[in-house]
């Protein structure tokens, strides 16, 4: 199966998540890309309006999706909103998500960010199958990493 990780990440964070999700996919036989997106100059843009994206990485050509992006000021980051926006229609493709925050609890921004994520992804035709916040200060972030993983490659299991 040819999987598509379409990442937004400016520090790297999501990056390392997203490179992970792809090394287990290919342990497990898969056929899986790491596409990165990230902010042109106004990295900190509060508007997906003010946000310029260094690429805008396609959807098509894969049997499966897994979107990444980053939690900033308690709320989705603007770049990925403004990539969402952009999108065609994705057909009910199948689709996982996850996002990366700088705090120890889901609660402190991250499942507003996702609400957003997967309402923004559901609205353009995905259906989302699972998802998942990394707390990046958390102590347990290691094991978060690799349940992610594990769980979003089981999505892909013959």
């Amino acid at each position: 199966m040819k999987i598509g990780i379409i990442v937004h990440s400016q520090t790297g964070h999501t990056l390392l998540v997203g490179e992970r999700i792809r090394e287990k996919l290919q342990a497990d036989g898969h056929e899986a890309l790491v596409v990165r997106m990230q902010n042109l100059e106004n990295e900190k843009a509060k508007n997906p309006i003010d946000v310029q994206l260094d690429s805008l990485p396609e959807t098509a050509g894969y049997d499966a999706l897994i979107f990444g992006a980053w939690v900033q000021g308690f709320t989705l980051c603007p770049g990925f909103i403004k990539y969402v926006e952009q999108l065609q229609d994705l057909g009910q493709a199948q689709v996982c998500c996850f996002l990366t925050q700088q705090f120890r609890y889901k609660w402190m921004g991250g499942n507003r960010a996702m609400f957003k994520m997967t309402r923004s992804l559901e609205a353009k035709g995905a259906v989302v199958k699972s998802t998942a916040i990394i707390n990046w200060s958390h102590k347990k972030r290691e094991q978060q990493i690799e349940e992610l993983a594990e769980r979003f490659t089981s999505q892909y299991k013959a």
